[in-house]
């Protein structure tokens, strides 16, 4: 495999300098500039195509740009951006500076340890959104860590880019949020979309070269979110468009209803707050003392922090522990940091308020928490740290990740006191829903509001339009969940972002890999049913296997590849752990539409059928060294006759076709394989290990051909 990568990298990078490439002066060099937040330290740029760096100036002055022996000058035009274009170059573990000067004499910019290799952008909701290792409950990939302790890959770069809502859809941005770039390590993985680092991790080990990932992810958004205005513009989608365009000149009536709803929401939110808070006023008065120093917890159970303790219930609790500070640390002001808090807290440091992250706060119920202790707080030895906790919503608590619980005196990071591991935990009250009443929708969290995650172009234009400036090999895309009730409409989304996004880079053929949906029945990972509940259910209609169809049909569009996960769900959680399997999947059809391998990367693909008698023949792509049927006779098929009442089926493998058939249906029309929510039991394979893609016979016509 590597051989073969390094042979199509001579074949493709071309020594060439661009229109902005000329090593001649311009005649006037900027001043001032900056460069665009994408770039930074421990980058990686994408070998084999000419390398751009951009960012601004004032018109007509120019930069100058220099990585190793390659410069080029890059001038700003009348909207004040500059682009430097410089020659391709090859991948390897060799780190370049990356060097940005003006007018001689001003400060320049440089960007250190950048590497040249594959860049992968990894985009869609939760399942691409999931970390590592959260330490929460029902929030990590399988083994999550034992995988961050052994994520020691120096040729991986990280770049988590900071979920932003507060962005008008009609807008651009042409900066990102986020902590830059990363080297992948067991002290930066922990966070980072577990799906994109085993993608990244498998590339990296086939191929031999650096690789970079960017998530920019967001859970429960729909596709509508990451579409620009311009693709919706190509697609004539007079429904998103004049959304968008309402949210950039908005009637005053429109302002007046937006204005009026979030005031009720607003109302009817911070009443039952109100409620909430005051659900148990006794126990409440009784846990005043948890904050103090000096109360007994001798008491309280034992909590491995980051945890999440109330996935099944909703409302506060308490964390504990007792610190020793060195004499040295007596009396200076320290950074106490608590990592993500969810929902809400109040923070105590020897029994005084710290810091308090509540409703108000954006995103508060994944926000990190970075308080300042006063020095006067801060005596030699023993010292005593308290949360108070409320949980509002599903899952509560101290949800890390692990590096972000410590205390630190000034600004060295190797100064610091670790606070993860073992703290008290104690319940001040649960809430009885029935008593207290559903918690109402938040006012921010209003759909029909332009700065809310699912409207229209909005994600796009704040998490997506920086960074396509960043030449990259393809995508990756996690995502459909949101969307699984409306699958026609789907039909024509999911094509439209892939073109959207192929326009938006320039790249036409930029290859665009997806994970069709999982195997899932329904979201209660804290109350799970029982695990054969599928065994005497009969064949059945649901969203999810037309969602799953349409998928399928989008490898119609060249350079596209999916990754089928209907063996690695969970019938109870939407969030499948096993992020592994996946990313090794997904990595396998990178290397085969991009890198030139030949393996087989993906599973069986239902093709055509032909009836014989009282059996349908089916036909399949993909097949590999042959069929296989994993414990047993092959399973999961339902067929019908003209009736078109299904049943349960019979199967076997004969060659590299499956004949289907039941003693029930003596004309049979149609066969229907793994078409539930969640099958159970989808065992056809082919001996490469890759699963069949769930199908039926019938094709529907809104079909992408």
């Amino acid at each position: 495999m590597r051989k073969l990568y390094l042979a199509l990298l001579a074949l493709a990078a071309v020594v060439m300098l661009g229109a902005c490439g000329s090593i001649s002066s311009p005649d006037k060099m900027a001043g001032t500039f900056t460069v665009h937040k994408v770039y930074g330290d421990h980058m990686v740029l994408q070998c084999d195509r000419p390398i751009r760096i951009s960012g601004t100036a004032a018109p007509g002055e120019s930069v100058k740009v220099t990585i190793g022996d390659n410069s080029a000058y890059a001038t700003a035009g009348d909207d004040g951006e500059w682009t430097a274009e410089l020659p391709a170059m090859k991948a390897g573990m060799q780190p370049y500076s990356v060097v940005v000067t003006g007018k001689e004499g001003t400060p320049g910019v440089s960007f250190e340890d950048v590497l040249i290799g594959e860049v992968w952008l990894a985009s869609g909701q939760s399942n691409m959104e999931m970390p590592v290792y959260s330490g929460r409950q029902f929030w990590n990939s399988a083994n999550g860590k034992a995988e961050v302790a052994a994520a020691d890959h120096p040729g991986i770069r990280l770049y988590n880019t900071n979920q932003r809502r507060s962005v008008s859809p009609g807008v651009e941005q042409k900066e990102i949020a986020g902590p830059g770039w990363v080297v992948c390590s067991p002290e930066t993985v922990g966070p980072f979309s577990a799906l994109g680092y085993y993608f990244a991790r498998q590339l990296h080990k086939d191929l031999n070269v650096p690789v970079g990932v960017i998530n920019s992810s967001w859970g429960g958004t729909p596709i509508q979110s990451w579409i620009s205005e311009a693709g919706y513009r190509s697609a004539n989608r007079p429904g998103e468009l004049a959304k968008i365009e309402s949210s950039r000149k908005p009637s005053k009536e429109q302002e007046a209803k937006i204005a009026a709803l979030k005031k009720k929401a607003k109302i009817a939110f911070d009443a039952w707050e109100k409620r909430f808070y005051a659900f148990d006023p006794a126990a409440t008065a009784a846990a005043q003392a948890w904050k103090n120093p000096g109360f007994d917890d001798s008491g309280w159970q034992s909590e491995e922090v980051p945890s999440s303790p109330a996935a099944d219930f909703d409302g506060i609790f308490w964390y504990r522990r007792t610190v020793t500070i060195p004499a040295e640390w007596a009396g200076k002001e320290l950074t106490l940091s608590l990592g993500a808090i969810d929902d809400c807290d109040e923070t105590f440091f020897n029994g005084e308020k710290v810091g308090a992250t509540g409703t108000s706060t954006p995103n508060y119920w994944s926000v990190p928490r970075v308080y300042k202790i006063p020095g006067k707080l801060v005596k030699a030895g023993a010292n005593t740290i308290a949360v108070r906790v409320a949980d509002m919503y599903s899952n509560g608590g101290m949800a890390g990740p692990e590096p972000l619980f410590y205390l630190q005196l000034g600004n060295d990071k190797n100064d610091r006191i670790r606070l993860n591991g073992a703290w008290k935990y104690k319940v001040e009250f649960k809430i009885d829903t029935q008593k207290l009443g559903t918690r109402p929708t938040p006012p921010n969290d209003l759909s029909l509001t332009q700065n809310h995650p699912y409207f229209p172009a909005t994600l796009y234009n704040s998490m997506i339009a920086p960074w396509t400036v960043y030449p990259i090999r393809g995508v990756i895309w996690y995502q459909g969940e949101s969307n699984a009730g409306a699958y026609e409409e789907y039909m024509k989304l999911h094509p439209l972002l892939i073109q959207d996004w192929r326009n938006k880079w320039n790249n036409p053929e930029m290859p665009f890999l997806f994970i069709q949906l999982a195997a899932f029945e329904r979201h209660s990972p804290a109350k799970p049913g029982p695990a054969d509940f599928w065994k005497n259910r009969q064949p059945s209609d649901s969203s999810w296997p037309k969602l799953r169809e349409v998928q399928t049909a989008t490898l119609a569009i060249p350079n596209t590849g999916m990754a089928v996960a209907i063996d690695v769900g969970n019938p109870f959680d939407i969030h499948p752990a096993d992020k592994q399997t996946l990313g090794y999947r997904l990595g396998k059809e990178a290397e085969r539409i991009c890198y030139g391998s030949r393996e087989i990367s993906a599973g069986p693909l239902y093709e055509r059928m032909t009836v014989e008698g009282n059996k349908v023949r089916l036909f399949f792509k993909n097949t590999g060294s042959g069929l296989v049927a994993r414990d047993g006779a092959p399973t999961s098929f339902a067929i019908a006759g003209k009736d078109g009442n299904f049943v349960w089926a019979d199967a076997k493998i004969d060659g590299d076709t499956v004949l289907v058939w039941s003693d029930k249906v003596k004309e049979p029309v149609e066969v229907r394989y793994a078409w539930a929510g969640y099958p159970g039991n989808a065992n056809l394979y082919n001996k490469e290990g890759f699963p069949a893609s769930p199908f039926r016979t019938a094709k529907p016509d809104y079909l992408l051909k």
